[in-house]
């Protein structure tokens, strides 16, 4: 049923508990995973207060990028393929837009708070609102 699920990652703890699941599900379904880590310094610095991100911002938001993909590779098990990618931007717009690029299955992505319906991280919400492909939402175990 699934070849390709993509699997935004933040680099937190809870994120390592959506990939784990989610190789479960790749494994279940022998698909291929795809990580996307976006990087988005306005989140840092808004756009308001500075036209340019310092360049030692953005590199620090670079390098917490690179390694939220790398725990997704330490956290792979054997036998899952996984590709990953790091970008720049709307975090919202570039799941959708790397779903559609990769023709991708399903988009898993987590939750924030207990209710379901108010209270989807502003990320989630955004994707599960416009995207064209399954997203199944993971919820948090705080």
């Amino acid at each position: 049923m699934f070849e390709k699920i993509l699997l935004p990652t933040d680099g937190t703890e809870f994120a390592d508990e959506i990939a784990e699941w989610t190789y479960q599900l790749a494994e279940t379904h022998d698909a291929e995973v795809h990580g996307l880590y976006v990087n988005n310094v306005s989140d840092v610095i808004p756009a308001a207060t500075s036209p340019a991100p310092p360049n030692d911002v953005s590199d620090a938001v670079e390098r917490e990028g690179e390694q939220a993909l790398s725990r997704l590779e330490r956290g792979r098990p054997d036998g899952i393929e996984l590709t990953t990618e790091l970008r720049k931007g709307n975090p919202a717009k570039q799941i959708l837009d790397y779903a559609d690029e990769h023709d991708v299955d399903v988009v898993v992505m987590g939750r924030k708070g207990t209710s379901l319906l108010s209270n989807l991280g502003s990320n989630t919400h955004d994707v599960v609102l416009a995207s064209d492909v399954p997203i199944t939402v993971y919820p948090s175990s705080a």
